[in-house]
């Protein structure tokens, strides 16, 4: 706009220069004229775009702002299993996807993935019952926003995840396969907070976790999504960070000041990542009959707490301490010498043994992101390191996944 704007000015002075230099017999009122007919097309042309600006402006903050909800009232009414009442605006399903795969800085995106590869599609199955969609299936394209129809036939109402492996295989090897599934698990724990923040509810079906080199392409899950008749309500604590802000401030932090964090912040992140903060029930989604992922929390520098090892109670909400010592040095060359581990104030490791545990593991780790920038902390997702090398220190439980806790370095 400011180009075009000093395009405009530059024709007008040009033309005005022009007419002085060229007609000096022209008079002192012909000038005047010039210059407020030249006034009048300026005002005009500046109304204009005054107007295409707001629209554009005002289409943003629909598609991405709104008040409210805050991440821990959408995690709360998830662990309740109910969403949140809200009136659905035009921007609703372009901020539902935004949320589940949507794009940053013009390539990153809104789930964290490995290496960047984003194995990760997602479709919209529309019979125009709740999207405002005709019958048919959607792709949406990240760095777009755009919906393009893949299909004019569909079977239910929601959304379908897929995946294409080879693509971070390729980089890999076969430990990319887990990869893939801990990205499934990011994207499915904000596509049902998203779900629950916007009024809807949804049920999920995971089609297909094995994987292998004969196939390139999966259904991974589906979600069924449904209106429902009773919301979430009676949240009374502090409302924290916006959910649609602390995803859009997501962002994989390796570089940590030295300062230390507080024992508070660690178990916040903690309770509201993987704690039951319902009876019985933890903010995401049961993937299996039981839950299946364990916590625990290598401290280097957190006050009110030794250095050591402790596990997580999900159930009670408490650390409880393991063994003591100084293990950053033993889990920084475990984890392939990653600076992020060394510079941490505090190390989580994510225990499972099964495929649903892995895309488990990266609904957790979703969380953990998320609660780390309530928390005003950073965080970033690590699952290249030597299992052997974590069993020594943190017992027979098979890790999964790896966050590093600091203060962002400025």
């Amino acid at each position: 706009m400011s180009r075009v704007f000093g395009q405009f000015l530059g024709l007008c002075a040009g033309f005005l220069l022009r007419l002085v230099r060229f007609c000096p017999h022209v008079g002192v009122g012909a000038v005047r004229f010039v210059f407020s007919v030249s006034a009048f097309w300026l005002a005009v042309y500046l109304c204009i775009m005054i107007s295409i600006c707001i629209v554009v402006m005002s289409g943003q903050r629909g598609s991405l702002n709104r008040q409210g909800p805050s991440l821990r009232e959408c995690l709360w009414c998830l662990a309740n299993g109910l969403p949140l009442r809200f009136e659905l605006d035009e921007a609703w399903l372009s901020r539902i996807l935004f949320h589940v795969q949507g794009c940053r800085d013009r390539r990153f995106r809104t789930v964290p993935s490995a290496g960047a590869t984003y194995p990760l599609e997602v479709y919209v199955s529309s019979l125009g019952r709740i999207f405002s969609l005709k019958t048919g299936l959607y792709k949406y394209v990240s760095c777009s926003g755009n919906l393009v129809q893949s299909s004019v036939n569909a079977d239910f109402e929601g959304f379908l995840f897929s995946v294409l492996p080879g693509r971070t295989v390729t980089y890999y090897g076969e430990r990319g396969y887990m990869y893939v599934r801990n990205e499934v698990g990011h994207a499915l724990q904000n596509l049902f907070l998203s779900l629950v923040s916007h009024g809807l509810w949804g049920s999920v079906r995971l089609v297909e976790l094995e994987f292998g080199p004969g196939k390139p392409q999966y259904i991974a899950a589906r979600v069924d999504v449904a209106r429902v008749d009773s919301y979430c309500k009676g949240f009374s604590l502090e409302k924290g960070v916006l959910f649609d802000i602390a995803v859009a401030l997501r962002r994989s932090i390796r570089n940590y000041s030295r300062e230390a964090i507080s024992s508070e912040s660690l178990l916040d992140v903690l309770k509201w990542s993987m704690g039951e903060i319902v009876a019985g029930s933890r903010p995401y989604l049961k993937f299996g009959e039981e839950y299946g992922v364990n916590g625990s929390v290598a401290v280097f520098n957190v006050r009110g707490l030794d250095k050591g090892i402790y596990e997580f109670n999900a159930k009670d909400m408490e650390l409880e301490l393991v063994r003591t010592g100084d293990f950053r040095e033993k889990l920084w060359r475990a984890s392939l010498m990653q600076e992020s581990v060394r510079r941490a104030a505090a190390v989580i490791v994510l225990f499972g043994d099964s495929l649903l545990g892995e895309v488990e593991a990266g609904a957790v780790g979703q969380n953990i992101y998320l609660n780390a920038v309530d928390e005003g902390l950073g965080t970033v997702a690590i699952g290249a390191f030597h299992e052997e090398d974590f069993l020594e220190v943190f017992g027979e439980q098979r890790p999964l996944y790896v966050f590093p806790l600091g203060k962002p370095a400025e």
